[in-house]
């Protein structure tokens, strides 16, 4: 299942034992399939929010007529990965309809809005499905988006957000990062199990896991990137190495 990359259709969450990031890797080459077959053909017919409507009833089906056993993968990222999609129409558009939308709403408080929201959704005491709070949060990195895209297309002074996340070691570590998503579960699992047998103190156990996974994390993904994911990109982002960012 895992060679398929259908491990998501297995039941319970024992297949994810392999490597746990593997969780969402199924559910984003399935998307990959759904978006140029599925959802680009009607949103080209019927526009955005039916599309989006179409992938929730997609993704949440799994959740509410199957006893929710695909819930560890997410179905409803599916939608997610939909409103994302919203966000560049909306940020890129020249529709007549969407451009007004740009530059009528506040996307920045919006932003803030719908990130408040999910974190209060996701505070178990409410019994709320986990699906709500991740798609407000979803809804919270759309707006996001299109409030960065709109600072950076009008050359307006970046808020502080915007300087996070060009600081030259964010970008350094989102060339890599994806490889680092990939590789950080076994190399975090394989740490923790050898400081177990230390018998060491809680506060120092946590101190040393956290700095030596971050430490070693860091090192292998690079080597994983190199070998396994840069040859596959495109020439373009080729250029982009880690060194050229932090200079």
């Amino acid at each position: 299942m895992h060679f398929l990359v259908i491990h998501n259709f297995a039941p319970g969450t024992d297949v994810y034992i392999i490597n746990v990031p593997l969780w969402s890797v199924a559910l984003e080459w399935q998307i990959y399939f759904l978006f140029p077959l599925v959802f680009l053909p009607l949103l080209r017919r019927w526009g955005l929010l039916p599309v989006i409507a179409i992938a929730f009833l997609i993704g949440l089906t799994p959740h509410y007529l199957f006893n929710g056993y695909m819930n560890p993968s997410r179905p409803w990222f599916v939608g997610s990965f939909t409103i994302g999609m919203a966000a560049a129409e909306v940020a890129f558009s020249q529709q007549p309809q969407l451009k007004k939308l740009n530059k009528s709403l506040p996307w920045g408080k919006l932003a803030g809005i719908f990130a408040g929201i999910a974190i209060i959704t996701e505070w178990k005491k409410f019994g709320v499905d986990a699906w709500v709070c991740e798609t407000f949060a979803s809804i919270a990195a759309t707006c996001l988006i299109v409030y960065c895209t709109k600072i950076a297309i009008e050359r307006k002074t970046p808020p502080l957000v915007m300087r996070v996340f060009e600081h030259p070691i964010a970008i350094a570590l989102s060339t890599f990062s994806y490889s680092l998503y990939l590789t950080h579960g076994p190399i975090e699992t394989l740490i923790n199990h050898w400081l177990v047998t230390l018998n060491m103190a809680p506060v120092m156990f946590a101190v040393t896991l956290y700095l030596l996974s971050v430490g070693i994390s860091l090192i292998f993904a690079y080597v994983f990137y190199l070998a396994f994911e840069r040859p596959f990109i495109s020439g373009l982002l080729k250029k982009r190495k880690v060194k050229d960012a932090l200079s």
